[in-house]
C-alpha cells in the first residue's frame, strides 16, 4: 500500500496545489456573493422597520443615517437595495464558474488517485445515490424515501468472501434542528433573520463550499452482507445528545428500545436501540463491542452501525465527504495517506469485525 500512496502522490501532487488555489478562489467569490446577499437582506428588514420608527428615536444617532434618508425620502431607500441586486449578479456567476471548474478538476483528480490506489475496485462518480440502502439502514431518525440524498462517488469491492459497498453521500433530514428552522421560515420578518443564519452566516464563516454547509450528514456509508439472519433491527449511535434526542423523537421507530450494555468503553462512544434485547445481546458480543470501538478510534470521527436482515450498514460521518479533498492545504502526503486508509479501513471492514 505505502508505494501505491507514493506513486498516488507523485503523480497528483502539483494537481493538489493547483486544487488548492482553486478552492480559496472559489471560497473567496462565496464569501463576497454571500456578503452582498446579507447586506441585501438587511437593507430589505430596514424597509419593514423604518414606517415603525419615529424621526424623534433617531435624532443624534449618526450611525443611522441611512434611516433617517429612508424617513424623509421613501423612494430613495430602493435605490441601495437595486445597487446590491446589481451587485450580486456578476458575484454569483463568477463564483458558479469557479466553482464548477474546481469541482470538475476535483472529480478528475480523485478518480485517477482512487485507480492508483486501489486498482482492483471499481469507482463511479455519476452513479445515483443509494437512497434504498440508506432507507433500510435506519441509521437517520428522520429518513424519508423522497429526503434529498446526493452522492459524490460511489465505491464496490467484490470477493469471494463478500461485496463490500462505499458511497459518499449527503443528506438534509427534516429533524429536530431543521424542523425549528423551517418553523422560523414561516414566521414574517423571522424567516428573514433565518435566511441570514442558514444561507449567509453559514456560508460566509466555513471553509467549507457551499453546497456542502447545508446537510445534516455528510460522509461515507457503506452496506455488506452479515452472516447472521436477524428477525428484527439493531442500531448503534454515536453518544450524543442531539442524536438520542432526534432518534426519541421520530415517530419512525417506535418499536426500538434502547438496550443498556456492561461494556463501559462501548458505551461510552455508542448508543444501542434494538426491537429485541436478546437478539441485541446476540448480535454485540463482547469482542464484537470491542472491535467496534477499536474501528472507531480508526475512524476517529462519528460512526454508525446497523444490523439487519443478513446485511451491515456503517456510515462515518466526515464534513469535506470521502470522496473530496479536504479544505486545508492540501499538497502534502498526508492527504494521499488519509484517502488511502479511510478507504482501506472500510474494505476491510468484515476482516476487522469478524475475524
Amino acid at each position: 500500500m505505502q508505494e501505491r500512496i507514493k506513486k498516488a502522490y507523485a503523480e497528483t501532487h502539483k494537481v493538489l496545489e493547483i486544487l488548492y488555489e482553486k478552492r480559496k478562489r472559489t471560497l473567496f467569490f462565496q464569501k463576497v456573493m454571500w456578503g452582498l446577499t446579507g447586506i441585501y437582506f438587511l437593507l430589505m428588514i430596514l424597509l419593514l422597520v423604518v414606517p415603525y420608527l419615529g424621526g424623534n428615536q433617531i435624532t443624534g444617532w449618526k450611525e443611522l443615517a441611512l434611516v433617517k434618508t429612508m424617513l424623509e425620502n421613501p423612494y430613495g431607500s430602493i435605490y441601495p437595495v437595486l445597487g446590491v441586486m446589481v451587485l450580486i449578479y456578476p458575484t454569483t456567476l463568477l463564483f458558479a464558474r469557479a466553482f464548477q471548474k474546481f469541482v470538475l478538476k476535483e472529480q478528475q483528480t480523485m478518480a485517477a488517485m482512487v485507480k492508483t490506489l486501489f486498482p482492483q475496485v471499481e469507482f463511479t462518480q455519476g452513479a445515483m445515490a443509494p437512497t434504498r440502502e440508506v432507507v433500510k439502514s435506519k441509521l437517520f431518525a428522520w429518513i424519508k424515501e423522497d429526503t434529498p440524498i446526493y452522492s459524490y462517488g460511489q465505491l464496490r469491492n467484490l470477493t469471494e468472501e463478500v461485496q463490500v459497498n462505499i458511497a459518499d453521500i449527503g443528506l438534509i433530514e427534516h429533524n429536530v434542528t431543521n424542523r425549528f428552522l423551517s418553523t422560523l421560515m414561516h414566521i414574517p420578518l423571522l424567516n428573514m433573520f433565518a435566511v441570514l443564519y442558514l444561507s449567509v452566516f453559514k456560508n460566509m464563516v466555513t471553509g467549507n463550499l457551499a453546497d456542502n454547509t447545508s446537510y445534516s450528514f455528510r460522509g461515507m456509508f457503506c452496506w455488506m452482507y452479515f452472516k447472521k439472519k436477524l428477525n428484527g433491527h439493531t442500531v448503534i449511535l454515536p453518544k450524543s445528545q442531539l442524536v438520542e434526542l432526534d432518534r426519541l423523537s421520530s415517530f419512525n421507530f417506535r418499536e426500538e428500545q434502547q438496550i443498556l450494555l456492561e461494556d463501559p468503553r462501548f458505551t461510552q462512544n455508542f448508543t444501542v436501540y434494538s426491537t429485541d434485547q436478546v437478539e441485541a445481546r446476540y448480535v454485540l458480543s463482547a469482542a464484537l463491542m470491542e472491535r467496534i470501538v477499536t474501528l472507531k478510534e480508526k475512524f476517529d470521527r462519528p460512526v454508525y452501525l446497523s444490523f439487519q436482515d443478513k446485511q451491515l450498514y456503517l456510515a462515518v460521518k466526515n464534513e469535506n465527504g470521502l470522496f473530496s479533498f479536504p479544505t486545508r492545504k492540501a499538497e502534502s502526503l498526508s492527504v494521499v495517506e488519509e484517502l488511502a486508509i479511510e478507504i482501506d479501513t472500510a474494505l476491510n471492514i468484515p476482516k476487522q469485525l469478524f475475524q
